[in-house]
């Protein structure tokens, strides 16, 4: 029989639900951010937690679900189908975020919109890797070219992915990558915006450190970390293990920071604070979501959005630019000083968000996949922009 389709068995559904869990992190934490940046330290707090380990959390995932056929590609084909299903889609939402500018007030970080001097200026940071009219939408360059290294990188390991010695290669591969992009991104200097510097090209300068924890999914997906069954009790001492690692350290790390302004880890602007308690933090909060993932029944609800992290992740700026400024007001002046409280309305604005989004997902994904990181599928309104591979 000929499939052109994913078939059901190549998808693990504990990671769309670890995948939804991190989506929801990213929610969480961008309406948290505005409390924080309102200087309440509970929010704060929070944030740092979050951020310690969230975004790296994606690219831990993507590597995971990377598939080893793909590498068989030709250089080209392999790059149009990246350019259509991470680049297109990049610049569908900023198109569409452009035209919700000039009809909804939002908060655009300076950014005078709708005028031509707004979107002269937008347009012009956007071009230089800062995506001023989505900013989510930025995870989307910085993959590209994560898995464009991956590409021709991994290549050089042998045709066979599988040969004696591959794993021992990619081990040796994570800390390399990791301390020259820390290196890289500590004395480059690439985005500053104090100083008005944005020497960026689709986040190549920080995709070779990301590259590292990719490399990190990619070998605990050749180890089959969690696939088949485990131990339930096993899996939730893991998970209470990691929290508290992320518990005990996220704090630990205070930098050197570049970004200064938030003192945080801020993969956006290569900001990543102390060589060891980063990656550390990091690795554990990532498995803490692998743990949660695992743990959770995996309700068609839940795997479903998370099999659309690529849609959520870009619909998350309609919060981040136009919900999340104003209702994190109004909680901070109601709230303020009330951990218990602010960790509520968070929780909730999550929850609501994401539920508002499903009636997005299913449309944007039943009339434009094409747009939205699904070249291969024919829809009512634009047929497939890149061939399916067929295979037995």
């Amino acid at each position: 029989m000929i499939s052109c389709s994913l078939a059901a068995s190549d998808r693990i559904q504990y990671i769309d639900v670890a995948r939804f869990y991190a989506m929801a992190m990213v929610f969480f934490g961008h309406f948290i951010e505005r409390i924080m940046l309102l200087d309440d330290p509970f929010a704060a707090m929070l944030y740092r937690f979050i951020y310690s380990f969230h975004m790296v959390l994606f690219f831990v995932l993507s590597g995971f679900i990377a598939r080893p056929r793909d590498l068989a590609l030709g250089a080209w084909a392999y790059f149009k189908y990246r350019c259509f299903s991470r680049l297109l889609p990049f610049v569908f939402f900023t198109l569409l975020f452009m035209g919700l500018a000039a009809v909804f007030p939002g908060d655009f970080f300076n950014l005078k919109l709708p005028s031509l001097d707004g979107y002269r200026d937008g347009l012009a940071l956007t071009v230089r890797g800062i995506p001023m009219f989505c900013v989510p939408s930025w995870f989307l360059l910085m993959l590209f070219s994560v898995e464009m290294i991956h590409y021709f990188f991994f290549r050089m390991l042998g045709r066979d992915s599988g040969a004696p010695g591959t794993d021992l290669k990619i081990v040796a591969a994570i800390p390399i990558f990791y301390i020259v992009g820390y290196f890289l991104n500590l004395y480059g200097d690439f985005l500053n915006l104090s100083r008005q510097r944005t020497f960026n090209l689709l986040f190549v300068h920080e995709a070779i450190t990301m590259y590292a924890f990719y490399l990190t999914g990619l070998y605990f997906r050749r180890r089959k970390l969690l696939i088949g069954e485990t131990p339930a009790g096993l899996v939730a001492l893991g998970a209470a293990m990691a929290f508290l690692m992320v518990l005990v350290t996220f704090n630990l790390n205070q930098g050197p920071f570049n970004f200064n302004y938030h003192n945080a880890v801020v993969i956006l602007m290569s900001s990543h604070g102390h060589i060891v308690w980063f990656p550390l933090t990091a690795l554990a909060g990532s498995l803490f979501v692998f743990f949660l993932g695992k743990l959770t029944p995996a309700g068609k609800t839940i795997v479903w959005m998370g099999q659309h992290t690529l849609i959520l992740m870009c619909l998350n700026g309609v919060f981040y630019h136009y919900i999340n400024p104003v209702i994190g007001r109004w909680v901070f002046e109601r709230y303020s000083g009330q951990p218990a409280m602010i960790f509520l309305a968070g929780l909730i604005v999550t929850v609501v968000s994401l539920a508002l989004c499903i009636p997005f997902i299913y449309l944007l994904n039943r009339y434009l996949p094409q747009l939205t990181g699904k070249p291969k599928i024919d829809g009512p309104w634009l047929k497939a922009l890149v061939a399916p591979r067929c295979r037995l």
